[in-house]
Protein backbone atom coordinates (compact mmCIF):
# COMPACT_ATOMS: atom_id res chain seq x y z
CA UNK A 1 0.00 0.00 0.00
CA UNK A 2 1.68 3.39 -0.62
CA UNK A 3 2.46 6.04 1.80
CA UNK A 4 2.05 9.29 1.94
CA UNK A 5 4.69 11.67 0.41
CA UNK A 6 5.71 13.89 3.42
CA UNK A 7 5.37 17.99 2.94
CA UNK A 8 8.28 19.93 3.70
CA UNK A 9 7.48 23.54 4.63
CA UNK A 10 10.30 25.92 3.86
CA UNK A 11 9.73 29.48 5.60
CA UNK A 12 12.78 31.51 3.90
CA UNK A 13 11.76 35.24 5.25
CA UNK A 14 12.07 38.15 4.61
CA UNK A 15 14.63 39.30 7.16
CA UNK A 16 12.69 41.48 10.09
CA UNK A 17 9.79 40.16 9.31
CA UNK A 18 8.83 38.07 12.45
CA UNK A 19 10.66 35.56 11.89
CA UNK A 20 12.34 35.21 15.02
CA UNK A 21 9.46 35.71 16.92
CA UNK A 22 7.71 32.65 14.70
CA UNK A 23 10.79 30.34 15.22
CA UNK A 24 10.71 31.15 18.87
CA UNK A 25 6.94 29.74 19.18
CA UNK A 26 7.80 26.93 17.35
CA UNK A 27 10.74 25.86 19.06
CA UNK A 28 9.72 26.24 21.96
CA UNK A 29 5.72 24.35 21.27
CA UNK A 30 7.76 21.61 19.23
CA UNK A 31 6.28 18.97 21.48
CA UNK A 32 2.73 19.87 21.04
CA UNK A 33 2.99 20.41 17.64
CA UNK A 34 5.05 17.10 16.75
CA UNK A 35 1.99 15.78 18.50
CA UNK A 36 -0.46 17.00 16.38
CA UNK A 37 1.83 15.58 12.96
CA UNK A 38 4.30 18.89 12.56
CA UNK A 39 8.00 18.21 13.08
CA UNK A 40 10.07 20.78 13.77
CA UNK A 41 13.64 19.39 12.67
CA UNK A 42 17.13 19.79 14.83
CA UNK A 43 18.16 18.70 18.50
CA UNK A 44 18.90 22.51 19.32
CA UNK A 45 17.58 25.90 18.19
CA UNK A 46 20.23 26.93 16.23
CA UNK A 47 20.47 23.43 13.80
CA UNK A 48 18.22 24.94 11.03
CA UNK A 49 21.01 28.30 10.78
CA UNK A 50 23.39 26.00 10.28
CA UNK A 51 21.37 23.42 7.96
CA UNK A 52 20.62 26.62 6.01
CA UNK A 53 24.31 27.87 5.61
CA UNK A 54 25.41 24.42 4.54
CA UNK A 55 22.89 24.33 1.64
CA UNK A 56 23.79 27.38 0.66
CA UNK A 57 27.48 28.55 0.83
CA UNK A 58 28.63 24.76 1.90
CA UNK A 59 32.83 24.25 1.42
CA UNK A 60 32.71 28.09 0.41
CA UNK A 61 32.35 29.36 4.18
CA UNK A 62 35.14 30.73 5.26
CA UNK A 63 35.93 30.38 8.82
CA UNK A 64 36.68 26.85 9.63
CA UNK A 65 35.23 26.40 12.68
CA UNK A 66 31.62 27.29 11.31
CA UNK A 67 32.65 24.97 8.30
CA UNK A 68 32.79 22.41 10.61
CA UNK A 69 29.88 23.07 12.54
CA UNK A 70 27.69 23.21 9.48
CA UNK A 71 29.10 20.30 7.57
CA UNK A 72 26.75 18.11 6.97
CA UNK A 73 23.77 20.02 8.70
CA UNK A 74 21.34 20.16 5.78
CA UNK A 75 21.84 16.39 4.65
CA UNK A 76 20.98 15.66 8.51
CA UNK A 77 18.04 17.53 8.67
CA UNK A 78 16.78 17.01 5.18
CA UNK A 79 16.44 13.00 5.93
CA UNK A 80 14.82 13.95 9.61
CA UNK A 81 12.40 15.54 7.48
CA UNK A 82 11.98 12.97 4.84
CA UNK A 83 11.38 10.42 6.93
CA UNK A 84 8.70 12.32 8.95
CA UNK A 85 5.15 10.93 7.84
CA UNK A 86 3.38 14.39 8.02
CA UNK A 87 4.29 18.02 7.64
CA UNK A 88 7.69 19.51 8.48
CA UNK A 89 9.00 23.07 8.96
CA UNK A 90 11.74 24.33 8.61
CA UNK A 91 12.17 28.36 9.12
CA UNK A 92 15.14 29.99 8.63
CA UNK A 93 15.54 33.75 7.09
CA UNK A 94 18.64 32.78 5.04
CA UNK A 95 17.34 31.01 2.21
CA UNK A 96 15.47 34.04 1.09
CA UNK A 97 19.50 35.15 0.25
CA UNK A 98 19.52 32.19 -2.39
CA UNK A 99 19.57 32.74 -5.88
CA UNK A 100 17.69 30.60 -8.86
CA UNK A 101 20.16 27.97 -9.48
CA UNK A 102 20.65 27.13 -5.40
CA UNK A 103 16.66 27.13 -4.78
CA UNK A 104 16.97 24.45 -7.51
CA UNK A 105 19.32 22.80 -5.40
CA UNK A 106 17.45 23.09 -2.27
CA UNK A 107 14.05 22.10 -3.84
CA UNK A 108 15.87 18.58 -5.53
CA UNK A 109 17.19 17.78 -2.45
CA UNK A 110 13.70 17.66 -0.86
CA UNK A 111 12.36 15.59 -4.17
CA UNK A 112 10.89 13.15 -1.82
CA UNK A 113 8.31 15.25 -0.65
CA UNK A 114 5.99 18.15 -1.35
CA UNK A 115 8.03 21.43 -0.60
CA UNK A 116 5.68 24.23 -0.05
CA UNK A 117 7.11 27.75 0.34
CA UNK A 118 6.45 30.63 2.90
CA UNK A 119 7.24 34.20 2.49
CA UNK A 120 6.50 36.79 5.85
CA UNK A 121 6.55 40.08 4.46
CA UNK A 122 6.54 43.61 6.53
CA UNK A 123 5.90 47.12 5.81
CA UNK A 124 9.16 48.28 4.83
CA UNK A 125 9.13 51.61 6.99
CA UNK A 126 9.44 49.01 9.72
CA UNK A 127 12.06 46.84 7.53
CA UNK A 128 14.11 50.01 6.32
CA UNK A 129 15.59 50.66 9.87
CA UNK A 130 15.59 47.45 11.43
CA UNK A 131 17.87 46.18 8.45
CA UNK A 132 20.14 49.09 9.27
CA UNK A 133 20.35 47.95 12.86
CA UNK A 134 21.13 44.19 12.13
CA UNK A 135 23.96 45.89 9.98
CA UNK A 136 25.11 47.91 12.69
CA UNK A 137 25.14 44.57 14.87
CA UNK A 138 26.84 42.36 12.32
CA UNK A 139 30.02 44.40 11.95
CA UNK A 140 29.29 47.46 9.39
CA UNK A 141 29.75 50.68 10.08
CA UNK A 142 27.07 52.29 7.44
CA UNK A 143 25.43 55.63 9.22
CA UNK A 144 21.79 55.48 8.77
CA UNK A 145 21.55 58.57 6.67
CA UNK A 146 23.91 57.12 4.12
CA UNK A 147 22.13 53.81 4.10
CA UNK A 148 18.60 55.23 3.64
CA UNK A 149 19.98 57.46 1.07
CA UNK A 150 21.81 54.61 -0.74
CA UNK A 151 18.86 52.25 -0.99
CA UNK A 152 16.48 55.13 -1.88
CA UNK A 153 18.76 55.94 -4.46
CA UNK A 154 18.90 52.03 -5.50
CA UNK A 155 14.82 51.45 -5.70
CA UNK A 156 14.93 54.59 -7.94
CA UNK A 157 17.41 53.52 -10.33
CA UNK A 158 16.99 49.90 -9.88
CA UNK A 159 20.45 49.72 -9.57
CA UNK A 160 21.60 48.03 -6.04
CA UNK A 161 25.41 49.54 -6.13
CA UNK A 162 27.30 49.79 -2.67
CA UNK A 163 27.17 48.12 0.32
CA UNK A 164 23.85 49.39 1.45
CA UNK A 165 22.01 48.60 -1.87
CA UNK A 166 23.56 45.27 -1.56
CA UNK A 167 22.25 44.53 1.72
CA UNK A 168 18.92 45.53 0.86
CA UNK A 169 18.73 43.60 -2.22
CA UNK A 170 20.00 40.36 -0.50
CA UNK A 171 17.79 40.74 2.63
CA UNK A 172 14.50 42.88 1.28
CA UNK A 173 14.21 42.40 -2.07
CA UNK A 174 10.75 40.79 -2.33
CA UNK A 175 10.70 40.44 -6.12
CA UNK A 176 13.91 38.79 -6.47
CA UNK A 177 12.79 36.37 -3.96
CA UNK A 178 9.60 35.67 -5.44
CA UNK A 179 10.78 34.79 -8.91
CA UNK A 180 14.01 32.74 -7.44
CA UNK A 181 11.29 29.96 -5.68
CA UNK A 182 8.77 30.82 -8.21
CA UNK A 183 11.08 29.30 -10.66
CA UNK A 184 10.92 25.77 -9.00
CA UNK A 185 7.61 25.97 -6.65
CA UNK A 186 3.90 26.05 -8.10
CA UNK A 187 2.02 29.02 -7.31
CA UNK A 188 -0.50 27.07 -5.49
CA UNK A 189 2.41 26.18 -2.87
CA UNK A 190 4.21 29.63 -2.93
CA UNK A 191 2.61 31.47 0.33
CA UNK A 192 2.53 34.85 1.17
CA UNK A 193 1.83 36.43 4.63
CA UNK A 194 1.79 40.00 5.66
CA UNK A 195 2.74 40.95 8.71
CA UNK A 196 0.64 42.73 10.86
CA UNK A 197 0.80 46.37 11.68
CA UNK A 198 2.67 46.77 15.61
CA UNK A 199 -0.40 48.04 17.41
CA UNK A 200 -2.41 44.71 16.62
CA UNK A 201 -2.81 41.79 18.42
CA UNK A 202 1.09 40.33 18.91
CA UNK A 203 -0.25 36.61 18.21
CA UNK A 204 -1.75 37.58 14.66
CA UNK A 205 1.25 37.08 12.95
CA UNK A 206 1.59 33.68 14.48
CA UNK A 207 -2.39 32.73 13.72
CA UNK A 208 -1.44 33.39 10.01
CA UNK A 209 1.45 31.29 9.75
CA UNK A 210 -0.02 28.74 11.58
CA UNK A 211 -2.98 28.57 9.23
CA UNK A 212 -0.76 28.06 6.23
CA UNK A 213 1.20 25.18 8.19
CA UNK A 214 -2.35 23.63 8.97
CA UNK A 215 -1.90 23.27 12.99
CA UNK A 216 -4.16 24.72 15.44
CA UNK A 217 -2.37 28.01 16.29
CA UNK A 218 -3.70 27.59 19.90
CA UNK A 219 -1.33 24.16 20.36
CA UNK A 220 1.73 27.07 20.77
CA UNK A 221 1.00 28.05 24.33
CA UNK A 222 4.65 28.62 25.46
CA UNK A 223 6.29 31.75 25.00
CA UNK A 224 8.90 31.94 22.31
CA UNK A 225 12.41 30.91 23.75
CA UNK A 226 14.16 33.55 21.93
CA UNK A 227 13.41 37.41 20.93
CA UNK A 228 15.10 40.11 18.78
CA UNK A 229 14.00 43.31 20.15
CA UNK A 230 15.67 46.59 18.62
CA UNK A 231 17.97 48.73 19.91
CA UNK A 232 17.83 52.49 20.21
CA UNK A 233 19.26 54.97 17.75
CA UNK A 234 21.92 55.55 19.44
CA UNK A 235 23.00 52.07 20.86
CA UNK A 236 22.93 51.24 16.97
CA UNK A 237 25.33 53.93 16.34
CA UNK A 238 27.40 53.74 18.48
CA UNK A 239 27.80 49.97 17.33
CA UNK A 240 28.64 50.88 13.88
CA UNK A 241 31.03 53.33 15.12
CA UNK A 242 32.44 51.20 17.13
CA UNK A 243 32.83 48.60 14.32
CA UNK A 244 34.22 51.44 11.76
CA UNK A 245 37.21 51.49 14.71
CA UNK A 246 37.47 47.96 14.52
CA UNK A 247 38.34 47.55 10.82
CA UNK A 248 37.97 44.01 9.34
CA UNK A 249 37.41 40.94 11.74
CA UNK A 250 36.27 37.45 11.83
CA UNK A 251 33.28 36.98 11.96
CA UNK A 252 32.67 34.38 14.13
CA UNK A 253 34.76 35.87 16.76
CA UNK A 254 32.61 39.23 16.55
CA UNK A 255 29.17 37.32 16.50
CA UNK A 256 30.33 35.65 19.95
CA UNK A 257 31.43 38.80 21.28
CA UNK A 258 29.72 41.81 20.00
CA UNK A 259 27.01 40.67 18.05
CA UNK A 260 26.32 37.87 21.20
CA UNK A 261 27.03 39.78 24.35
CA UNK A 262 27.26 43.76 23.61
CA UNK A 263 24.17 43.76 21.63
CA UNK A 264 22.03 42.20 24.34
CA UNK A 265 23.27 44.60 26.91
CA UNK A 266 22.38 47.22 24.86
CA UNK A 267 18.53 46.29 23.53
CA UNK A 268 17.53 47.03 27.45
CA UNK A 269 18.20 50.66 26.99
CA UNK A 270 16.09 50.63 24.04
CA UNK A 271 13.25 52.51 26.18
CA UNK A 272 15.45 54.95 27.27
CA UNK A 273 16.62 55.74 23.88
CA UNK A 274 14.84 57.37 21.00
CA UNK A 275 13.87 55.26 17.72
CA UNK A 276 15.90 55.00 14.77
CA UNK A 277 14.32 58.81 12.95
CA UNK A 278 12.59 58.77 9.72
CA UNK A 279 12.37 61.87 7.41
CA UNK A 280 9.79 62.77 4.49
CA UNK A 281 12.26 61.05 1.74
CA UNK A 282 12.53 57.50 3.87
CA UNK A 283 8.58 57.80 4.30
CA UNK A 284 8.06 58.22 0.80
CA UNK A 285 11.05 55.26 -0.16
CA UNK A 286 8.79 52.96 2.10
CA UNK A 287 5.75 53.57 0.27
CA UNK A 288 7.05 53.31 -3.13
CA UNK A 289 8.87 49.90 -2.41
CA UNK A 290 5.66 48.49 -0.39
CA UNK A 291 4.00 49.14 -3.97
CA UNK A 292 7.02 47.41 -5.63
CA UNK A 293 6.04 44.35 -3.53
CA UNK A 294 2.54 44.62 -3.57
CA UNK A 295 2.66 44.43 -7.05
CA UNK A 296 5.44 41.13 -7.31
CA UNK A 297 3.24 39.42 -4.96
CA UNK A 298 0.38 39.86 -7.02
CA UNK A 299 2.24 38.65 -10.40
CA UNK A 300 3.87 36.03 -8.61
CA UNK A 301 -0.13 34.25 -7.95
CA UNK A 302 1.10 33.42 -4.43
CA UNK A 303 -1.46 32.55 -1.98
CA UNK A 304 -1.47 35.83 -0.07
CA UNK A 305 -2.81 35.18 3.40
CA UNK A 306 -3.25 38.41 5.85
CA UNK A 307 -4.17 41.94 3.27
CA UNK A 308 -1.95 43.25 0.85
CA UNK A 309 -3.03 46.89 2.34
CA UNK A 310 -0.94 46.34 5.58
CA UNK A 311 2.02 47.11 3.16
CA UNK A 312 0.91 51.32 2.53
CA UNK A 313 1.38 52.50 -0.31
CA UNK A 314 -0.03 56.10 0.39
CA UNK A 315 1.56 58.40 2.95
CA UNK A 316 -0.87 59.04 5.43
CA UNK A 317 -1.22 62.44 7.16
CA UNK A 318 -0.22 60.73 10.19
CA UNK A 319 3.21 59.70 8.60
CA UNK A 320 3.87 62.91 7.44
CA UNK A 321 3.27 64.45 10.84
CA UNK A 322 5.94 62.32 12.27
CA UNK A 323 8.75 62.58 9.80
CA UNK A 324 11.30 64.71 11.20
CA UNK A 325 12.94 67.40 8.71
CA UNK A 326 16.69 65.67 8.62
CA UNK A 327 18.27 62.52 9.75
CA UNK A 328 20.54 63.34 11.98
CA UNK A 329 23.35 61.54 14.26
CA UNK A 330 22.69 61.15 17.64
CA UNK A 331 23.77 63.43 20.35
CA UNK A 332 26.97 63.13 22.15
CA UNK A 333 25.16 62.81 25.48
CA UNK A 334 23.47 60.27 24.00
CA UNK A 335 26.30 58.39 22.76
CA UNK A 336 28.06 58.53 25.95
CA UNK A 337 24.95 57.37 27.85
CA UNK A 338 25.50 54.07 25.84
CA UNK A 339 29.19 54.16 26.03
CA UNK A 340 29.25 53.41 29.55
CA UNK A 341 26.68 50.19 30.11
CA UNK A 342 28.83 49.22 26.87
CA UNK A 343 31.98 49.38 28.40
CA UNK A 344 30.97 47.72 31.56
CA UNK A 345 29.55 44.99 29.47
CA UNK A 346 32.66 44.30 27.99
CA UNK A 347 34.90 44.65 30.91
CA UNK A 348 33.02 42.14 32.30
CA UNK A 349 33.27 39.73 29.42
CA UNK A 350 36.85 39.92 29.74
CA UNK A 351 37.02 38.75 33.39
CA UNK A 352 34.29 35.81 32.81
CA UNK A 353 37.03 34.99 29.61
CA UNK A 354 40.04 35.61 31.61
CA UNK A 355 38.63 33.42 34.37
CA UNK A 356 38.19 30.54 31.84
CA UNK A 357 42.02 30.64 31.22
CA UNK A 358 42.96 30.21 35.10
CA UNK A 359 40.21 27.94 35.29
CA UNK A 360 42.12 25.63 32.78
CA UNK A 361 45.54 26.07 34.62
CA UNK A 362 46.75 28.63 31.61
CA UNK A 363 47.04 31.78 31.84
CA UNK A 364 45.29 34.37 29.57
CA UNK A 365 47.10 36.59 27.11
CA UNK A 366 47.97 39.70 28.04
CA UNK A 367 45.86 42.75 25.55
CA UNK A 368 48.61 44.23 22.65
CA UNK A 369 48.21 47.52 24.09
CA UNK A 370 47.11 48.84 27.62
CA UNK A 371 43.57 48.78 28.76
CA UNK A 372 41.96 49.88 31.68
CA UNK A 373 39.92 46.98 33.18
CA UNK A 374 39.02 49.02 36.62
CA UNK A 375 35.69 48.90 38.12
CA UNK A 376 34.73 50.28 41.28
CA UNK A 377 31.09 51.04 40.25
CA UNK A 378 29.01 51.16 36.92
CA UNK A 379 30.72 53.77 34.00
CA UNK A 380 29.42 57.15 34.09
CA UNK A 381 28.82 58.71 31.00
CA UNK A 382 31.36 61.31 32.40
CA UNK A 383 34.38 59.20 31.87
CA UNK A 384 36.05 60.61 28.74
CA UNK A 385 34.95 64.34 29.55
CA UNK A 386 38.45 65.20 29.73
CA UNK A 387 39.62 64.67 26.67
CA UNK A 388 39.56 66.31 23.17
CA UNK A 389 36.79 64.28 22.00
CA UNK A 390 34.83 62.78 23.95
CA UNK A 391 32.96 60.25 21.58
CA UNK A 392 35.82 59.46 19.87
CA UNK A 393 37.41 58.27 22.85
CA UNK A 394 34.50 56.22 24.07
CA UNK A 395 34.44 54.92 20.62
CA UNK A 396 38.50 53.79 20.43
CA UNK A 397 38.30 52.48 24.38
CA UNK A 398 35.24 50.16 23.45
CA UNK A 399 36.59 49.19 20.21
CA UNK A 400 40.43 48.13 21.98
CA UNK A 401 38.26 46.10 24.40
CA UNK A 402 35.89 44.73 21.74
CA UNK A 403 38.92 43.60 20.33
CA UNK A 404 40.62 41.71 23.62
CA UNK A 405 37.73 39.88 24.52
CA UNK A 406 37.28 38.45 20.51
CA UNK A 407 41.17 37.58 20.99
CA UNK A 408 40.88 35.86 23.95
CA UNK A 409 37.58 33.86 22.82
CA UNK A 410 40.03 32.90 19.67
CA UNK A 411 42.84 32.01 21.57
CA UNK A 412 40.78 30.41 24.17
CA UNK A 413 39.34 28.11 22.19
CA UNK A 414 40.44 27.29 18.54
CA UNK A 415 38.91 25.79 15.78
CA UNK A 416 35.87 25.98 18.22
CA UNK A 417 32.16 27.46 17.59
CA UNK A 418 31.37 27.47 21.07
Amino acid sequence: MPTARPTVLLHIGTMKSGTTYLQGLLWSNRVALREAGVLVPGRRDHDQGYAARDVLHGETIADPAMRARTAGAWAGLTAEMLSFPGRSIFSMEFLSFADEERVGHVVASLAAADVQVILTVRDALRTLPAQWQTMCRTGRAIPWPRFAASVGAAVASDRYVGPAAHAFRRTQHVPRMLAAWRAWVPADRLHVVTVPPSESDPRLLWRRFASVVGVDPDLAVAPPVSRNPSLGYPSADLMRRINLRLGETNQFDYNQTLKSHLAPALEQRAALEARTPLDLATHRLASRWNHIVRDAVVRSGAQVVGDLDELPVLLSPARIAGAVPVLDPPSREELLAAAAPARDTLVKLIERRVRSFEASGSRAPAAPEPLDLRMSGPTRPDRWDGTDRPVRAAVTELAALSAHAMRLRRLREPGTTG
